[in-house]
């Protein structure tokens, strides 16, 4: 699946060597939408918060059919499992999971402590007997990955993304080595969904079919304390893309600046990544100064070229106003 943008994976590689600690602060709510669900299902602590990605599995399935397709709102399909995705191909014979058949997944944190949640559509029996099949042992309620064996298929593939399993019902929770399944699923404590800073970007990104978000901006020299990125749910599967972009900043002034340097951007900026110009990237763009405790700008867009746009700005650190720090 050459053609898949695995949006996770990519930070991960490119940002975790530079993550800087971020605070939360401040104070927000959440409204009530599928990515409000499903952040209640993972736990809240400074890993989870550092990078998050969701879709709406089985509503992206009913637009565009039960299958990966490489264009349209079809590729955003199994975005938050992160890099599970890439090999649903063999995830089926091999692990018995199926992202096709899954409502909707979650992901939160970087390696090695990642953790995942697919919601529905799993079938324990079928779990257990495929990966004990391939060597992985039950350990209490846990089915965990023993020590490589490149001559399986499985295990040498998806090393980095899939170290530990746990069933519940027809959920799916998953992980790395250093991951602790408890955080997702049905966590105790506070949730990324009771969180004021991921709270604040979920209300700023509403009703999306997928989403990135990240606590954890680690460039420039006064970097904002979250990014949002989200495609708004469709009313069919030929509608042009409804992109979201939401910054939150630690003061109102920050937001003020950032909201200048956006809208000169929106005018008469340029990709770094592309080298397009931003106005024939983002059509019918407008910025809204949302503010609230978080200081959140929203950055509304269609992008008719691409469906992946705002996940590319994001993982390029190339999101208009913002300096492009990777080149």
């Amino acid at each position: 699946m050459a053609w898949k943008r695995t949006v996770t994976g990519v930070f991960a590689v490119v940002f975790a060597g530079a993550l800087v600690a971020c605070g939360s602060g401040g104070g927000g709510a959440t409204g009530g939408t599928g990515l409000d669900t499903a952040l209640s299902r993972v736990a809240d602590n400074s890993n989870t918060r550092s990078f998050i990605s969701y879709d709406d599995t089985a509503a992206l399935v009913k637009l565009g059919g039960k299958a990966f397709k490489p264009a349209g709102f079809s590729s955003l399909i199994g975005h938050g499992t992160g890099n599970l995705v890439d090999f649903f191909q063999i995830l089926p014979s091999q692990a018995g999971i199926n992202v096709l058949d899954e409502q909707y997944a979650i992901s939160a944190g970087l390696p090695p402590a990642s953790v995942g949640l697919l919601a529905g559509g799993q079938n324990a029996t079928a779990v257990s007997s495929k990966l004990t099949a391939q060597g992985w042992k039950k350990k209490g309620q846990l089915l965990v990955m023993l020590p490589l064996n490149l001559s399986n298929k499985l295990d040498g593939e998806t090393t980095g993304v899939l170290s530990q399993v746990q069933m519940t019902g027809s959920d799916l929770v998953y992980g790395l080595p250093q991951a602790n399944l408890s955080m997702a699923g049905s966590p105790s404590g506070q949730t990324l969904a009771q969180d004021p800073l991921i709270g604040s970007m979920a209300n700023c990104l509403g009703d999306v079919v997928a989403a990135d978000i990240t606590a954890k901006y680690p460039f420039g020299a006064q970097p904002p304390t979250a990014i949002a990125v989200g495609v708004s749910r469709p009313a069919s599967n030929t509608a042009v893309p409804d992109e979201v972009v939401c910054v939150a900043w630690p003061t109102s002034a920050a937001a003020s600046q950032y909201t200048a340097a956006l809208h000169k951007a929106l005018s008469s900026g340029v990709s770094v990544r592309t080298n397009q110009r931003w106005s024939s990237m983002l059509s019918d763009a407008s910025v809204t100064s949302i503010g609230g405790s978080q200081n959140v700008v929203q950055l509304r867009a269609r992008t008719p070229q691409n469906v992946l746009t705002v996940f590319d700005m994001l993982v390029s650190a190339d999101v208009p106003g913002l300096p492009a720090n990777l080149r």
